[in-house]
């Protein structure tokens, strides 16, 4: 009987030990939260509104700072870019683009140049907030050969099943996920899905990143209504809950690079300085290149969803060139060349890339992009 009592009482010792310790880990963390959202009220800088939050998922914030003014708190609730000069998590990726990935960041923000123009006039005429045409940045670097561990492809990163629901070509011939035009069409569509299907910027940017899928069932499976509350569950990997603050970080360096020491950047050609015009199938690039006059290099680049070099052996398809050349190019549309049957059969045969599986020692929190 002595030694069942005590038995009784070290286990009543050390369930209370664990539960004050779980309280201060939740105390600290609960603190840790609200400063991350807060920060010093002499630091906030306001930015350009990005997305509506529901008030009442941040009831315990206002109660627990009632000494701080309604203007001090407003922009919690109503944008997403929440005091980002105080926000510890937003600072850390400002300081790693500016400092650590500053040569990167560099060239991405070179390449944004080719495409930022009709990516904003697509958005627009989609009626999404003009902050989005930066995702790319921490997407694919707007490289539009940038290609995941996960074979996720393109300025987007769309995989190959989503690609396919938004109307984009992918197959042996044409991956459609590489050309920033209809990409970006498809990644206007998704978005405008994505908000309306999670009510928020800030889900939807989370979904974009993790899967509908899995945003969805965390929040039906534990009744979280906090965007918060949601990408801190065990099931969110790091990556999902680090790109809000990614997104953030990069949009503010973008906006004013020169700012964060990013000064006389050269930005590429824009894309809107071209034409499109509908070519025989199979036609080759290198007949099109000799015929206007241009590097074969260079016409690839401006069509980067065409492989092998040829056009679909199935049906017309729209090529890319310099405005001024179109004149030429529809003059000499009967001299150009086709692949032969020996080309076609090869790029039939040639096996795709697959998705790769990682162990958790060779996953890389800043790796997500490959290939650029």
């Amino acid at each position: 009987m002595k030694n069942i009592m005590t038995f009784l009482l070290i286990k009543f010792f050390l369930m209370m030990t664990l539960s004050s310790a779980l309280a201060v880990n939740n105390e600290e963390l609960s603190k840790e939260l609200r400063e991350s959202y807060l920060g010093r009220s002499e630091d906030i800088i306001y930015y350009d509104r990005l997305v509506s939050i529901d008030r009442s998922a941040y009831s315990t914030i206002y109660s627990e700072q009632e000494e701080k003014s309604k203007d001090d708190i407003d922009f919690i609730v109503e944008s997403i870019f929440w005091g980002v000069n105080s926000n510890p998590k937003v600072n850390h990726f400002i300081k790693y683009y500016k400092e650590r990935a500053k040569e990167r960041f560099g060239i991405w923000l070179t390449r944004a140049g080719r495409y930022l123009p009709i990516i904003t006039k697509i958005f627009e005429e989609n009626g999404l907030t003009n902050e989005l045409v930066f995702l790319p940045l921490i997407e694919s670097g707007f490289s539009p050969y940038a290609t995941s561990r996960a074979q996720a492809v393109g300025i987007w990163q769309f995989m190959k099943g989503t690609a396919k629901k938004y109307g984009l070509r992918v197959d042996k011939f044409v991956d459609e996920r590489r050309d920033p035009e209809k990409s970006t069409i498809a990644a206007a569509n998704y978005l405008k899905d994505l908000y309306e299907m999670f009510g928020s910027w800030d889900f939807a940017l989370a979904a974009y990143n993790a899967g509908e899928g899995k945003i969805g069932r965390i929040k039906r499976a534990t009744g979280y209504k906090s965007f918060w509350d949601v990408i801190s569950h065990k099931k969110i990997k790091r990556e999902t809950r680090e790109y809000v603050p990614r997104f953030v970080a990069a949009t503010i360096i973008a906006k004013n690079p020169e700012d964060f020491g990013f000064e006389s950047i050269q930005t590429d050609p824009i894309l809107e300085e071209t034409e499109k015009v509908l070519l025989p199938p199979k036609t080759t690039l290198r007949s099109v290149a000799e015929a206007i006059d241009v590097e074969e290099q260079f016409l690839k680049e401006l069509n980067p969803a065409i492989k092998n070099g040829f056009l679909p052996p199935d049906t017309p398809y729209e090529v890319r060139i310099p405005k001024e050349k179109k004149d030429l190019l529809i003059a000499k549309i009967d001299e150009l060349e086709k692949a032969d049957s020996k080309q076609i059969k090869k790029a039939y045969l040639k096996k795709e890339p697959k998705k790769k599986v990682l162990t958790k020692k060779s996953r890389k929190p800043f790796k997500k992009i490959a290939d650029v």
